[in-house]
């Protein structure tokens, strides 16, 4: 016990001489959706104490300084939730960093992330115009929940004729709340499908405020695994008076 505390000690010395920063451990996901709220998550060295903070800095394409925003502690693992107003460009650039405090400082990269900072594509969601027949895709999904509201209106159309709109009218009543997980392996159509199966079996007529976020599922201290979360509020249209 003591050679192993012994050893520990003379990593952080020669580690602070020398200048060198700790690595986190982060996965960066293959894509952000633009001009919805993102989320990244990162994972601290075992070995050394809680962090005092860590820090996302961002910026978008043809931004020359970077902004900051903090992460937060929760399960295990520190997350960082990005509005989206700094997902509106075609291209994300961001590194992290950590302080240890007399530890040190971590970051990922973990040489020269001001420099070559990790850079992730945003893609365009868009839905009106496409055609997307419902489907209840199981194999892409682990888990959905539907929250019916009550009273059911008796009237409502025989279409569908939106997947999205802005925010409710007096055309429009909210009827209830879907959220879907998908797994890894899950596209945006999916969720969309499964949402739209969902809502046309509650008798929806639309979907609105649609929320897209990541979530990470932990599978050892060193990896981290994305999926997506979709949610909505989806209407019926007001009963005719």
């Amino acid at each position: 016990m003591i050679s192993k505390c012994s050893a520990l000690l003379l990593f952080f010395v020669c580690t602070l001489s020398t200048g060198q920063a700790y690595e986190l451990y982060h996965t960066p996901p293959e894509q952000l959706l633009q001009g919805v709220p993102g989320q990244l998550e990162v994972l601290t060295p075992h070995y050394l104490p809680d962090p005092q903070s860590v820090t996302l800095h961002l910026k978008g394409q043809g931004q020359y300084s970077y902004q900051e925003l903090y992460f937060y502690p929760g399960e295990g693992a520190w997350r960082c939730d990005i509005p989206a107003a700094y997902l509106d460009t075609d291209t994300l650039t961001y590194y992290i960093s950590a302080s240890f405090g007399p530890a040190g400082l971590a970051a990922y990269p973990a040489e020269n992330p001001a420099s070559q900072p990790v850079k992730i594509p945003l893609i365009k969601f868009t839905t009106k115009g496409q055609r997307l027949e419902p489907e209840l895709i199981k194999d892409s999904i682990v888990d959905y929940q539907v929250t019916p509201w009550k009273p059911r209106p008796a009237y409502r159309s025989n279409k569908f004729p939106v997947i999205y709109i802005p925010k409710s009218n007096r055309f429009f009543i909210e009827s209830g709340f879907i959220r879907i997980v998908g797994n890894e392996q899950a596209s945006k159509e999916d969720l969309i499908r499964s949402m739209m199966y969902l809502c046309l079996s509650e008798n929806a007529d639309a979907i609105t405020d649609l929320k897209f976020s990541l979530l990470t599922e932990r599978s050892d201290w060193w990896r981290a695994r994305g999926r997506i979360e979709l949610e909505g509020t989806y209407l019926r249209r007001a009963p005719k008076e």
